[in-house]
């Protein structure tokens, strides 16, 4: 599909560099696809809601110590 729009060349370039893409096409569509996979994302997350778990940051240290251990190995 073809359309003309009038951008901001600036931000175009910006966002251009931060993808790593080398023309405008290919910069716009990544951009609409991480726009539309973030939302997909804020909608999964309001489903899940919100749960109460007993985790203290002193656990979550621990369990996060274990656990790299567990991976070197």
């Amino acid at each position: 599909m073809k359309t003309t729009v009038e951008m901001d060349e600036h931000l175009l370039e910006r966002a251009r560099r931060i993808l790593g893409k080398d023309t405008i096409k290919d910069t716009v569509e990544e951009s609409l696809r991480r726009v539309v996979r973030q939302r997909a994302l804020e909608e999964l997350a309001d489903s899940l809601g919100t749960f109460d778990i007993d985790l203290t940051p002193e656990k979550l240290r621990r369990m996060r110590r274990k656990r790299t251990r567990n991976a070197s190995r």
